[in-house]
């Protein structure tokens, strides 16, 4: 009897992702501050496109996205 957990572990990984990519709470927390130029959201991305310009503003961005990949749900 073969059983495919494939398509289930894939599943998995693409709410991981998402949910560390697209609702990541220290994203979120970087844009509380005053000197964001947008409302407080959690993405990823958008914080890149908006708000990132040094090396050391990537690496927080880094460390962010292993965070939210390594969060227990």
């Amino acid at each position: 009897m073969n059983i495919d957990i494939s398509k289930a572990v894939q599943e998995e990984l693409d709410i991981k992702i998402e949910n560390a990519t697209k609702y990541n709470g220290d994203i979120f927390r970087f844009t509380l501050s005053e000197g964001s130029k947008i409302d407080n959201y959690g993405d990823i991305v958008k914080y890149v496109d908006e708000e990132v310009k040094t090396l050391e503003d990537m690496k927080v961005v880094f460390i962010a996205l292993i965070n939210g990949l390594n969060r227990e749900d």
